[in-house]
């Protein structure tokens, strides 16, 4: 008896000692992980808009509990990229092409006011900061990175916001961000993920615009800067097979009477 006794301890503590060596899971990477997955499938297109999202089926995709996906599906509605529905499900969220005029509009008027506040507003960390960006952005962009491209142009926008000194447009400002990532995905896309160098080059200008304490050449370099989607959603929309197509009439012409 003593003898098993002693034993049954011995394969207690074995076990414990096991269990206190294996790695221990962080709290929330479940529910990070699936926000990551699922965000870079919408940014992509991989899943359209329109496309249910039921936390059963998620959570069995990805191998976690359904506690993490809803978290997941909660941040990504946050963002607009999500709509929630009843019974546990959600939906990728529609692409409102009959928005894209207001959107501009915002994000130009945005983009303006906020540089031209951080002008007046600066400080050397905050420049600091925007020259980190600039530099990470540069870096995804010579990589080709566009996924990371929106990212930095994401905190590029929120740091000059958060510089202005006005926490309602700081927060209109990342809400206009959150909504327009396809918008710039689709952007990306359409130049076939083959972004020149100048596009950043208002970002360059608005850095030193704000660190010069120059309001009116900051205001102008983020017209330029939201000016140029603009522009390009133009020209591609210009450029459609339709509008370019010639449509000829059927009929023959009749001849004139002399």
């Amino acid at each position: 008896m003593p003898n098993k006794a002693k034993t049954a301890g011995k394969a207690t503590a074995g076990r414990a000692k096991s269990k206190a060596k294996a790695p221990r899971r962080q709290r929330g990477t479940g529910a990070v992980y699936v926000y990551d997955s699922l965000k870079a499938q919408i940014l992509d297109l991989e899943l359209q808009p329109g496309t249910l999202l039921d936390e059963t089926v998620v959570s069995r995709q990805f191998g976690v509990s359904r506690s993490p996906v809803r978290e997941a599906l909660i941040r990504l509605s946050a963002e607009g990229l999500v709509q929630n529905l009843r019974n546990r499900t959600s939906m990728v969220a529609q692409f409102d092409v009959a928005a894209l005029p207001a959107y501009f509009d915002a994000m130009q008027l945005l983009y303006r006011l906020t540089a031209r506040l951080a002008a007046d507003n600066a400080t050397p960390a905050k420049i600091e900061e925007l020259r980190r960006i600039v530099q990470d952005h540069e870096a995804a962009l010579r990589r080709g990175d566009m996924r990371s491209m929106i990212l930095h142009n994401r905190d590029f926008h929120a740091t000059v916001a958060e510089m202005s000194g006005n926490p309602f447009l700081a927060g209109w400002m990342r809400g206009l961000l959150d909504q327009g990532q396809r918008i710039l995905r689709l952007y990306a896309r359409n130049l076939g993920d083959n972004l020149p160098d100048t596009v950043l080059g208002a970002h360059r200008e608005m850095v030193d615009a704000i660190a010069a304490g120059d309001p009116d050449r900051a205001e102008e370099a983020g017209r330029a800067d939201s000016q140029v989607l603009v522009e390009e959603f133009k020209r591609d929309l210009s450029n459609r097979p339709a509008a370019l197509m010639l449509l000829q009439s059927d009929r023959t012409a009749k001849p004139t009477k002399s």
